[in-house]
């Protein structure tokens, strides 16, 4: 087909979805589907599983906005393994995965940079991070290879 035919089947089809749907539903679909394209919720489900383990929480407990302590470390692990083994930026951690600002993620990659393994408190959160972040890449090279 040439460009012209997909243009006008392209509009058709968005006309068509606005007979059935708001402006705004038809929108959040498009970007569902384009998000879908490059889908790494299985390995964000995995993430999530490793460290609520760890940590004997829940995703649901983690992915609320005000938690302190203990969980606020393990969801600044998951910020950190999210970041830097999936190469998912701040805003898309931020805005698909948690809801909440990126501002939070953006402290808890912070936080990680600025670790100095001399302080406890932050040389055992960089032994956590090393050895969630080593489960996630082993998990996932296997099923690489396997594939």
């Amino acid at each position: 087909m040439s460009d012209k035919t997909e243009i006008e089947n392209l509009l058709k089809n968005i006309q068509e979805g606005l007979k059935n749907y708001s402006v705004k539903e038809l929108n959040e679909a498009i970007i569902d589907f384009i998000n879908k394209k490059d889908d790494k919720t299985e390995e964000i489900d995995y993430v999530f599983q490793i460290v609520c383990d760890e940590y004997k929480t829940s995703p649901r407990i983690l992915k609320k906005n005000n938690v302190r302590g203990v969980l606020h470390e393990a969801k600044q692990i998951i910020y950190c393994i999210l970041h830097f083994n999936l190469g998912l930026s701040t805003r898309f951690i931020a805005d698909r995965v948690f809801n909440n600002w990126h501002n939070s993620v953006h402290s808890g990659i912070k936080k990680y940079k600025l670790c100095d393994p001399a302080i406890k408190q932050d040389r055992i959160f960089l032994e956590k991070y090393s050895l969630l972040s080593a489960k996630f890449i082993e998990t996932f090279t296997k099923e690489k290879i396997e594939e």
